[in-house]
């Protein structure tokens, strides 16, 4: 963990030193780095029961103890008329302070680009590579960003790798014509790995109006679990590892109005078919769908948003069916001359794995509800310090399942900084997509806008691509 925090700590100080010579040559090379200090009432997100007659969890329970986070990170951009690409590397620690065993850290690295390939077609290109020890802490992003994602408790080392690839082709100034792939690989490294891989593939088309977007997407998605743990009764209370291979079918019709100049909606309607290929393979019908109000200002953003879909869970080995309904912030405070903002998430899912009872059908599984509460209020002294922001941040979260609950309390003071500054505003949260990257995605426009592009830019109609 010492070469990698100095690996990064180097890279910060290259970007200081040489971005005046990268952005001549349309290079940028930037330096980020966040910093934490805090407590919390459990260190590991241990488990307990949710009554006395209920077993005991493993382990020693929840136990409280301070801590601290460093993320420093490093992120190069190069672009031309037609190509854009950027490589970025980030190291994020949390270290407790008398429970180092618990202690985490992560290697993360990343590459996007987007190519245009002729004045009607645009290609994307991303993969990203981490390595690390994780706890269930989630501190690495703004408090606008934190995922609501159930969890297994613990602490755990892994890998993980994944892939994606986009092409869209604008027919006409009104219709643009998508294909999305991704691909998803996590191993955890343990003596048994439970290990995870998952591929998809979309396609998408879209009819852009003068107030709305009209699209359709259709996508595939195959994952495949290794050495899923699963509790045997017969002859005796045992413990064998399987093998499950699931097949996802999604089919969803998507509307986006334009309200005004600050607000859209989005309502998607569709289904989806979720087959079990182990063995004989079995299926289940369900409905998917998403309705989302969205708020866009140079000074804030926000989205309240409810989902229903299927998607697989790395950490827990399953394709879960889930209930989402969440609500994200990033606004000022009162006057701008302040420099106050808060931010946050606050959301709450109800989540069923699929899995096959005894007469060999597939049906959803016991209910696990999450809830999630992050909230950060910020403060930014003038450019000076470019993109510098002190935040008192506080995390709640608690997952209940048919017996045990995961309750974790945390409270910190966090720094955050980039230099040189960046050349454009970040957004401070992350948008609902419950179908995937590769779901229709866009903001409506109030005009189509044509085809014909100067030399070496790209289409200017919005993509139906990720």
């Amino acid at each position: 963990m010492r070469s990698g925090r100095g690996i990064a700590v180097a890279a910060f100080g290259c970007a200081i030193l040489t971005h005046h010579d990268a952005r001549a040559q349309d290079a940028y090379l930037q330096g980020v780095f966040s910093g934490s200090i805090g407590i919390t009432d459990n260190v590991s997100s241990a488990a307990e029961p949710l009554s006395s007659a209920a077993e005991p969890p493993a382990g020693p329970g929840p136990q409280a103890d301070g801590f601290g986070t460093a993320s420093p990170g490093l992120i190069f951009t190069y672009t031309t008329p037609r190509t854009a690409n950027t490589l970025s590397y980030t190291f994020a620690a949390s270290f407790f302070f008398r429970h180092s065993e618990a202690s985490s850290y992560s290697n993360i690295a990343t590459w996007s680009g987007r190519f245009v390939t002729s004045p009607r077609t645009t290609l994307t290109l991303g993969a990203s590579g981490s390595q690390g020890q994780l706890n269930t802490f989630q501190f690495e992003g703004p408090a606008g960003t934190t995922t609501i994602t159930g969890t297994a408790g613990g602490t755990t080392n892994f890998v993980q790798g994944s892939f994606n690839e986009g092409f869209s082709f604008q027919a006409s100034p009104v219709w643009q014509l998508g294909q999305a792939a991704t691909f998803l690989a996590y191993s955890p490294l343990i003596p048994r790995p439970q290990r995870t891989y998952s591929a998809a593939n979309t396609l998408s088309a879209q009819r852009i109006f003068r107030h709305d977007i009209a699209s359709l997407a259709l996508s595939v998605g195959y994952t495949h679990f290794d050495n899923v743990p699963e509790r045997t009764t017969d002859p005796e209370p045992a413990v064998t590892y399987i093998e499950r291979d699931q097949l996802l079918t999604t089919l969803v019709a998507s509307w986006q109005r334009d309200l005004g100049r600050r607000f859209s909606s989005q309502l998607d309607l569709g289904g989806v078919v979720a087959m079990d290929l182990t063995g004989d393979a079995v299926s289940l019908v369900r409905p998917a769908g998403l309705a989302a109000l969205r708020y866009a200002h140079d000074r804030g953003e926000a989205e309240l948003a409810y989902a229903y879909a299927a998607a697989p869970n790395v950490f827990l080995q399953q394709i879960q069916l889930s209930h989402m309904l969440t609500l994200r912030a990033a606004v000022p405070i009162l006057r701008p001359s302040w420099r106050l903002s808060v931010e946050g998430s606050a959301g709450a899912q109800l989540a069923r794995p699929l899995e096959r009872n005894d007469a060999e059908e597939l049906v959803a599984g016991p209910t696990t509800i999450a809830l999630l509460t992050d909230v950060a209020l910020l403060w930014s002294p003038v450019v000076v310090i470019p993109d510098f922001a002190l935040a008192l941040r506080y995390q709640h979260s608690n997952q209940r399942s048919e017996d045990t609950r995961i309750v974790r309390n945390a409270l910190l003071l966090t720094v955050s900084g980039a230099f040189p500054r960046r050349m454009e505003p970040g957004s401070r949260i992350s948008m609902t997509q419950p179908f995937g990257s590769a779901g229709p995605a866009g903001q409506p426009r109030r005009d189509p806008t044509p085809i014909e592009s100067p030399e070496g830019t790209e289409p200017a109609a919005g993509s139906a691509t990720p």
